[in-house]
């Protein structure tokens, strides 16, 4: 019976590593502190909370789209939500894993978040110009592309070039395009995105990508198509691929699964 007593023990391991982790994150979302990845001194959130997610070290810790729109972009903070096409769908492929729906998990994040997609997108003044800003919010899905974050940005897109505004804004924080759509989202997340902000440029609307939390994959093709490109903060990162994928192919090694 030594087999059953090595999987038996085996199996309550696995569990207990599973309970921690699920614990030590809920510990953490509940916690009134959070430790600084620049300073690795502990901040007391409401503190951050008015210095706008930015540490005393100027390290910037993301910060959701609603709040940078009313509190630091839009004049007085007053905007007219974008909304999502009725007919974007996050989930055209009907993606599951282990029998778990994809599409269960989106509406998740959009419980969450209380947004219709991962991008909060909206239209107002700055400086009494007209603007249309899209903002990545990392804390639905981290930000990640699907098919309906795709029609979304292209839906405002449209708007822009329908209205001639003067700029388009877009804050990254982005993990880049949605495995679970596949070619659906790199068509639409990637080539489509490219071409409609040509035809911006084209128009004379001024394009702006600004850089505030990390942004890889697809979404890091976007940012090169615009005609200006800022970063917040030295604490941002810009990579066609994750961290661990990137140092592993530069060090020539097989990239991790």
């Amino acid at each position: 019976m030594n087999w059953l007593t090595g999987k038996i023990t085996k199996f309550v391991e696995i569990a207990k590593n599973q309970i921690l982790k699920k614990r030590s994150s809920l510990e953490t979302s509940q916690s009134l502190w959070v430790s600084c990845s620049g300073c690795k001194e502990m901040q007391l959130k409401k503190d951050l909370e008015k210095q706008l997610n930015i540490c005393k070290c100027s390290y910037h810790f993301d910060l959701d789209p609603k709040t940078r729109f009313e509190k630091t972009l839009f004049d007085h903070g007053e905007m007219e939500l974008i909304p999502c096409p009725e007919y974007a769908d996050p989930d055209p492929l009907n993606f599951a894993v282990n029998g778990k729906k994809f599409i269960d998990k989106y509406k998740g994040y959009q419980k969450k978040t209380g947004q219709q997609s991962a991008l909060l997108i909206a239209k107002g003044k700055v400086d009494g110009l007209n603007v249309i800003a899209a903002g990545y919010n990392f804390a639905f899905s981290g930000g990640a592309m699907s098919l309906r974050e795709s029609e979304h940005l292209l839906a405002a897109m449209q708007i822009a070039l329908d209205e001639k505004v003067d700029a388009f804004c877009t804050f990254y924080q982005s993990g880049g395009m949605n495995v679970t759509g596949n070619l659906f989202s790199l068509s639409k997340g990637m080539a489509g995105i490219l071409v409609a902000t040509k035809m911006l440029k084209d128009a004379g609307i001024v394009t702006i990508a600004c850089l505030s939390s990390k942004t890889t994959g697809g979404t890091f093709v976007n940012v090169y198509g615009s005609d200006f490109i800022f970063s917040e903060s030295k604490s941002v990162s810009l990579l066609f691929a994750g961290a661990r994928v990137s140092a592993s192919v530069n060090a020539g090694n097989e990239i991790p699964a």
